[in-house]
């Protein structure tokens, strides 16, 4: 028998038992589907990896108050009151790799209220360098200057989220609104943002002067953290060296005594997000692996029912003249055609029912022809060794005891 007959003879075999053949498909279909979710959501989640770091800044790095403080945990540091301006204003001065400093203060669930409408924002108090170190400026108006600084005005920047839950569609520069019990006048739009680092709402701020929300807001005399911008994004770990002696001396922190600041590198912001999509990866893929065991379970043992109910056609072609080797050959392709069938119908409703789960579940995927290929190559190695046991046992049967 040649090749080209033994695929025909082998995919004829299975057009005649449709219904056993949607059997063994059904496994390897729904291991498919998860797996072909599980791959685009992890290559949508190392995009958005990669987005939150370029939004973090990759020349950049964070200095927060209090110690083991992570990025997520952006109100963790509210009770510490370790970092004051005057460290940042020495920080900025002295070290010679930083290029700008954005101090800030914040506040989380501030009650913010426009005449009858109400909402609940962060509130930061900030710097006009905010503007250059985060790469983050006004859509409309006007940002917040040093005049506004020096005179503790009342001004404030809003959010598109703020925006949209104050004002809908109307033009809010000009407006007043109520910060707490303190009335704010709206200077700019801030540009939006989406999701931080952390997976909060970076649209859902407000922004005013630092020394306005030191004074006359939080009447505090700290920092939560500043943002430090490099000239140089190679010299990261040097200047992080440096920041923490400069704090640590500055602190009079002594040998072996904890730091009470945290720095944060976009290395960090990279394995903070890798472990919040990881974990869930994960699990979904020992779903997805599960299935795919399973199918080639179920494979294998209508495989082996086949064989039994086919004693006479396999005695028949050995009798012929065909090989064992072309009996093992006619098994595996048939198996691998069902797994193969079975991985395209699955990679096609994965893709689906990834792009349905991503609009549904506002989180990215992406469909690429990395998931399309570890569909199929991951099907093929299941119906291949799936395929071994039933074939082998085909091989091995006598053609005179089979034609009985």
């Amino acid at each position: 028998m040649k090749t080209k007959r033994i695929i025909l003879s082998a995919l004829k075999s299975l057009g005649k038992n449709k219904l056993r053949s949607f059997l063994m498909m059904i496994g390897i279909i729904i291991g498919i589907i998860a797996l072909t979710i599980i791959v685009s959501i992890g290559f949508g989640a190392k995009e958005l990896v990669m987005e939150r770091v370029n939004k973090f800044g990759t020349e950049s790095l964070m200095i927060r108050a209090g110690g083991g403080i992570q990025l997520s945990q952006m109100n963790a540091a509210q009770g510490s009151t370790t970092l004051r301006l005057e460290d940042v204003e020495y920080l900025e001065n002295e070290i010679p790799e930083i290029k700008g400093v954005a101090p800030f203060s914040n506040k989380g669930n501030a009650d913010v209220k426009y005449f009858e409408k109400s909402t609940t924002a962060t509130v930061f108090g900030v710097t006009p360098l905010w503007a250059p170190v985060w790469n983050w400026d006004v859509t409309k108006g006007e940002f917040i200057t040093d005049e506004d600084i020096k005179t503790l005005n009342r001004i404030c920047l809003i959010g598109p989220t703020v925006q949209k839950e104050l004002f809908g569609d109307s033009y809010p520069i000009g407006e007043q609104i109520r910060i707490g019990n303190i009335q704010f006048e709206v200077k700019g739009i801030l540009e939006s943002k989406g999701t931080s680092p952390g997976g909060g709402d970076m649209d859902n701020r407000i922004m005013i002067p630092l020394s306005t929300f030191m004074r006359r807001v939080a009447n505090i005399d700290y920092l939560s953290a500043a943002k430090v911008l490099l000239h140089n994004p190679k010299e990261i770990n040097v200047t992080v060296e440096k920041i923490s002696q400069v704090l640590r001396e500055r602190h009079s922190l002594a040998e072996g005594e904890p730091d009470d600041f945290t720095i944060i590198t976009p290395t960090e912001v990279t394995e903070m997000a890798e472990k919040v999509s990881g974990t869930f990866n994960i699990f979904l893929a020992l779903l997805a692996g599960l299935s795919l065991i399973t199918g080639g379970f179920v494979i294998a043992n209508i495989m082996t029912i086949s064989v039994n109910e086919r004693k006479k056609e396999i005695g028949l072609r050995k009798a012929v003249g065909a090989s064992s080797k072309k009996i093992v050959m006619q098994f595996l392709i048939e198996a691998l055609a069902v797994t193969i069938s079975g991985a395209i119908i699955g990679i096609v409703l994965g893709g689906a029912g990834a792009i349905i789960l991503g609009i549904v579940m506002q989180m990215p995927v992406s469909v690429s022809w990395a998931s399309i290929l570890t569909g199929v190559i991951s099907a093929s190695i299941i119906g291949i060794i799936a395929g071994i046991q039933p074939a082998r046992k085909a091989a091995r049967l006598n053609p005179i005891e089979a034609l009985k």
